[in-house]
């Protein structure tokens, strides 16, 4: 069950809610690749077959695409990216800057 956070209690942590729904939302991206890397670890699992056109393929990919279909689904049960950012967060946890901005003499080069 998802519980309320006080708007207050995000603004503690950053300057406005605009920018702590942004550090949390480019946190929860990271996270989410690093459950995918671990899921393709565990499994085996090459997710960039998963963008192979039928008619780019060539022989060799279509078999991998119906070995894959025949194996049987292992499932990993993750907690969800965005819940762990936002636990980060509220926690103290997650730290962030701004890049730097280049010098205005080089921006004009």
């Amino acid at each position: 069950m998802a519980s309320t956070i006080p708007i207050e209690e995000l603004k503690k942590h950053s300057t406005n809610i605009y920018e702590a729904i942004m550090i949390i939302a480019k946190r929860a991206r990271q996270i989410n690749d690093e459950q995918k890397r671990l899921i393709e670890q565990e499994t085996g699992y090459d997710s960039s077959m998963d963008n192979v056109n039928d008619d780019d393929s060539d022989d060799d990919s279509m078999e991998t695409q119906e070995e894959r279909q025949a194996q049987p689904v292992k499932y990993i049960k993750l907690p969800k990216p965005t819940t762990l950012a936002l636990e980060e967060m509220m926690a103290g946890r997650l730290n962030h800057r701004y890049a730097e901005k280049p010098a205005e003499d080089e921006a004009k080069k």
